[in-house]
């Protein structure tokens, strides 16, 4: 009684084999490719190798540093709380030294940053 009837979308499922093919025709090309140049392989592939790693360790380090730039520049630190405050937009040179100077006056930092309309 229970059969299960499916909806085929039979150009969606036509795409996906004809990628499902051509992708199964280039690791093919590949592997041949592979078998007729074991030699250059042999001399090339640890040059290659270190290659993909140096630049994925350049690539991991600048994401990194982009990381620590927008934390630095879109967050800030109450140490009172133990708390980072985000921010709509990086403060000016001005802003923080308004902001020490309140501070220094004994005003909390989430007021100030609320004063000065600046947290997101």
């Amino acid at each position: 009684m229970n059969e299960r009837i499916d909806i085929v979308d039979f150009k969606k499922e036509a795409r996906r084999r004809e990628r499902k093919e051509k992708f199964e025709a280039k690791m093919k090309d590949v592997k041949d490719w592979i078998n007729d140049n074991r030699e250059l392989l042999l001399i090339l592939g640890p040059a290659a190798i270190g290659a993909v790693t140096t630049g994925a360790k350049a690539v991991g380090r600048q994401a990194k540093l982009r990381k620590e730039k927008d934390l630095k520049d879109l967050y800030c630190y109450d140490r009172s709380l133990g708390h980072y405050w985000r921010l709509r937009r990086e403060l000016s040179n001005a802003e923080w030294v308004e902001i020490d100077k309140r501070k220094n006056n004994g005003e909390r930092l989430a007021d100030i940053l609320s004063e000065l309309k600046v947290l997101k």
